[in-house]
């Protein structure tokens, strides 16, 4: 998912841009950003998401280590 999320990137900054030129290159350069933004929060929460299930995979190891060490005492 992190990888659509940095096409949205590209494209919502593409197409904010395009739209926003007419009015100059220094509206379409703030346009192209607020198009960026949506999808920088998606890339942000993916892997942030990404995170929390390598953690909780983690976990879940340390876990059954610790268990197997408790039932060898």
């Amino acid at each position: 998912m992190q990888g659509a999320s940095w096409g949205i990137v590209i494209i919502g900054a593409y197409l904010f841009f395009t739209l926003f030129y007419p009015f100059g290159l220094i509206v379409a350069l703030i346009g192209a950003f607020f198009g960026a933004t949506i999808g920088l929060f998606m890339v942000v929460f993916f892997e942030m998401a990404h995170t929390q299930e390598e953690a909780l995979a983690e976990q879940k190891e340390q876990t059954k280590l610790l268990r197997e060490l408790l039932e060898k005492n």
